[in-house]
């Protein structure tokens, strides 16, 4: 129980920093930094967690871009799901048996994993 709740609180400590990086981007520029992208003819969505954007594309000369930013408890609620078990699963093979240095290992592990993100979409664009 001790590793959940370790795992929980790294997780809880990732969403919420993804969502205040997220929130700046989109205050500045209408697209959030660390998201997932759908892209349509003149629609693109954007998901992250606990946010939901949508961008709808003008099509004609008298039309506007339409930007829109929601709170979305439910992606917020799938990301730390699947991130407190992903953190789970690595303190069961990495754990020390101290819940502080579980829980440093534990955000050194997800920051590798973002950094390594960040890299691949670089170099795939």
């Amino acid at each position: 129980m001790q590793k959940m709740a370790v795992a929980f609180a790294a997780s809880l400590i990732v969403c919420l920093v993804s969502m205040y990086v997220n929130y700046q981007a989109y205050q500045e520029r209408h697209y959030m930094e660390w998201s997932y992208r759908s892209h349509g003819g003149e629609i693109t969505i954007e998901f992250a967690p606990g946010w939901h954007s949508v961008h709808i594309y003008a099509m004609s000369s008298e039309d506007q871009d339409s930007h829109k930013l929601v709170f979305s408890p439910a992606l917020l609620a799938v990301s730390l799901f699947v991130l407190t078990l992903a953190g789970r699963a690595v303190l069961a093979i990495y754990s020390t048996g101290e819940p502080i240095k579980d829980f440093f290992i534990l955000l050194a592990c997800y920051v590798a994993v973002l950094l390594g993100y960040l890299v691949y979409d670089e170099l795939r664009d």
